[in-house]
């Protein structure tokens, strides 16, 4: 039974960002609680590529009933992903964040949790920085405040909602777990948008509901009062937006360790003040959420370096002192067409040929 489980380990590793081994076995742990033996035989069996059910009886010898059974139980407990476009179903396995991690949002318990704390402290964070490629990108919370418009559109919150025809919104996942250690913020749980096959697969799981454009855009003006970074997958085809805070987020969290965050989320934006105009008031300091910001001798002085051009210095600045400005030509990121690309990128990174 076990080396099932190191086999299914050793898979996902090659996945995106991995899923590493540990001394502890932690991984291991975690995987015992999520997958029974023959969910892992069948995740071993399973392609990155969206396949019928069909297609995996024939391919694996197997009784189409009991295979679409089988798939069908596996993505119910977010173990693979299921999509669903002009009448036919498909099954494709994914990566253990951005995929069977963020999918265990109704059935997460503190056993989950304390292993998976434990994880991300010894093994499995370093893995999100590892890589060329970020599976995540920091955008404008405000197309608005951003000095040279329109801004790119894959990089415009409110435009990639406008562009989506299904809308789903769930809890923030982060700031769920940490409440069920009875700590946390005070920010709204209900914040997370899905959009198209994720707004589908998260409503058919009963992890979100569906909503309208209106909503949705009201979702996104609150999170900005809420002083929340907005992050979607890093990829122009926007499948979800996540509404992050520094309290509860595991990346923003991390983000603050590193002396150059800017480069870790591949922003194409970044702040810059007027001096002349700063009051040193302050709000800045409390909104931005990397430490882009600190006091020096009463006056409020700005690391470039540090900025995610996430904007929220700027829409509560009083003395108008902040902007947002586009970065240079040839220091604009142009993320992967589909989060699929992204993941092969990825993949190609984390295990060159």
């Amino acid at each position: 039974m076990t080396e099932l489980y190191n086999m299914l380990r050793d898979r996902l590793d090659t996945m995106a960002t991995g899923y590493p081994a540990t001394e502890s076995g932690v991984e291991i742990r975690i995987l015992k609680q999520l997958f029974s033996e023959e969910d892992a035989a069948l995740f071993l069996a399973m392609s990155t590529e969206p396949q019928t059910a069909d297609a995996y009886a024939s391919r694996l010898g197997t009784d189409l009933v009991s295979i679409a059974s089988q798939l069908e139980d596996m993505a119910g407990r977010g173990l693979i992903f299921r999509l669903k476009e002009g009448g036919t179903t498909r099954y494709l396995a994914m990566p253990f964040i951005v995929g069977i991690y963020e999918f265990q949002l109704n059935h997460l318990n503190t056993r989950l949790l304390k292993d998976m704390s434990e994880y991300y402290i010894t093994a499995l964070g370093a893995t999100f920085h590892s890589l060329k490629t970020p599976h995540l990108r920091s955008i404008p919370i405000n197309s608005q405040i951003v000095s040279k418009r329109p801004i790119l559109s894959y990089d415009d919150a409110a435009t990639i909602i406008k562009s989506k025809s299904r809308i789903a919104v769930a809890d923030c996942l982060c700031r769920k777990a940490v409440r069920m250690y009875g700590k946390g913020c005070s920010h709204p749980l209900e914040t997370c948008l899905q959009f198209d096959s994720f707004a589908d697969y998260y409503t058919n799981n009963g992890m979100a509901r569906s909503i309208d454009t209106d909503e949705a855009l009201e979702i996104l003006k609150r999170n900005e009062g809420e002083g929340l970074v907005i992050q979607i997958p890093n990829s122009q085809n926007v499948e979800a937006m996540c509404a992050c805070c520094t309290c509860c987020c595991g990346m923003l969290i991390s983000l603050k360790l590193f002396p150059s965050p800017d480069r870790e989320v591949m922003s194409n934006y970044v702040c810059q003040v007027d001096d002349e105009m700063c009051t040193s008031c302050g709000t800045c300091l409390k909104r931005c959420p990397v430490g882009a910001v600190m006091l020096k001798d009463g006056r409020a002085s700005f690391r470039p370096g540090r900025c995610i051009g996430c904007g929220l210095c700027v829409t509560t600045c009083p003395g108008e002192a902040r902007t947002l400005t586009r970065k240079p030509d040839g220091e604009i990121y142009t993320p992967p067409e589909t989060m699929h690309e992204t993941f092969v990128l990825m993949k190609s990174e984390k295990n060159p040929t």
